[in-house]
């Protein structure tokens, strides 16, 4: 909030952001939680890995095409409406994923449904809905509210790892399920849109910019909006290549899975630290230099990736790498509200989002081809550094185009 906002508006504002921190944190630990319950699976139903892993490919496709659809739905009638019907969605999927038997229905019910319903929970709502509560202050406020999609990360792959041990995956699946369903109704009485975008003199919310902001067709035929895209394009990629391949090149190094799993864990922690670091410098600075300052230490991290040996070197990377995984989200939605203006955030977002998925999805499958190809993950981490480091020049080059009210 300005300074000088209404008491009251303040203490709405602060209540807001906590219902979207505690949107992502239970919607992506829960969503996050198929990576901890896929050996299971797979111990039960006796597929080959690739089988087992088209359901997360169709929930990661999902979820890219679904971007701008669900960012329409934002911009046209708000937030509330769209997080609290997708919580249902999502929970109906999930709880129904106790009770597959076969990959059509896996990939159906966890690929298509609880993705639907994950992406009208995610970043993209929750941003726009922090920054309508926080018009004039977004950087630190909306890295407090990405926290937690770390933070659930970090706890429900621990509950579900229990719960599986105690219980099975199956019962697991109906637990998650229930969890949202707990906090849908928590989520019902405490999410509440702010004031309207037009709010006028006096009014306890500062009013938004909305005559000078642009359409999402308007925008995509700037070039502001592909320099944008672009940056983001070498941030979907280097996401999922290392979320799939960190492990299993932890292990080619002869390291245990343990040191792998503790890797994980550190790149989650430093996540936190990262988003509230990079949240702090968007206000000192502006968003599109901590956005480049973020790309930078990516790139770093990779480079630094091909002389990793040992131990101590892969957590140093962890950490490095980790600070940077989740940074890049809540910067590009106030990064695109600043360049396009905030009435149509969530639909232009959601489009930049879109490219950030499906190169998010390219980077994962080159990973694997690169290492059958070469035997080493080397030239694809090479490669991804030089990617990385043209996302931080595309993001510099990206400067609010001239606005008109349509």
């Amino acid at each position: 909030m300005e300074a000088g906002a209404h008491p009251a508006a303040r203490r709405g504002a602060w209540s807001a952001l906590g219902a979207g921190f505690t949107v992502l944190f239970v919607c992506t630990g829960v969503n996050f939680s198929f990576g901890i319950l896929f050996k299971p699976m797979l111990l039960e139903f006796g597929w080959d890995r690739g089988t087992l892993a088209l359901a997360s490919t169709a929930s990661l496709l999902v979820y890219g095409l679904a971007q701008p659809f669900f960012g329409r739905l934002v911009d046209r009638f708000g937030p509330r409406r769209v997080i609290l019907p997708s919580m249902l969605v999502m929970a109906l999927g999930t709880g129904l994923v106790g009770r597959v038997h076969t990959p059509w229905q896996l990939i159906l019910l966890y690929g298509v449904v609880a993705a639907a319903g994950y992406t009208g929970t995610s970043i993209l709502p929750i941003s726009v809905h922090i920054s309508r509560w926080f018009p004039g202050q977004r950087g630190f406020v909306m890295a407090v509210g990405a926290c937690g999609f770390s933070l659930g990360h970090l706890m429900f792959t621990q509950v579900a790892a229990h719960a599986t041990e105690a219980v099975g995956w199956r019962r697991t699946y109906l637990l998650l399920a229930g969890l949202l369903v707990l906090f849908f109704v928590l989520i019902a009485a405490w999410l509440h849109d702010p004031p309207p975008l037009h709010a006028g003199p006096g009014s306890p919310v500062p009013s938004l910019d909305l005559a000078h902001s642009l359409t999402q067709r308007v925008a995509m035929g700037t070039p502001a909006f592909w320099w944008m895209a672009g940056g983001y394009v070498g941030c979907g990629f280097t996401d999922f290549l290392l979320t799939t391949h960190l492990p299993p090149f932890a292990t080619d190094l002869g390291l245990s899975q343990s040191v792998a799993a503790n890797a994980v864990t550190l790149w989650g922690a430093a996540n936190i630290a990262g988003i509230l670091l990079a949240g702090s410098l968007a206000d000192r600075v502006g968003t599109r230099r901590a956005l480049v300052a973020t790309y930078l230490l990516r790139a770093a991290s990779l480079a630094f990736l091909l002389l990793v040996r040992n131990t101590w070197q892969l957590y140093l990377f962890a950490a490095l790498f980790g600070a940077t995984f989740f940074t890049t989200a809540p910067l590009t939605s106030t990064f695109v509200g600043n360049l396009f203006g905030p009435a149509y955030q969530g639909a232009i977002f959601g489009a930049g989002n879109m490219f950030h998925h499906f190169a998010g999805g390219l980077g994962s499958y080159a990973g694997g081809l690169a290492f059958d190809l070469t035997r080493s993950y080397r030239a694809i981490f090479a490669a991804s550094a030089i990617l990385v480091a043209a996302s931080a020049l595309f993001t510099s080059l990206a400067r609010p185009p001239y606005r008109s009210a349509r």
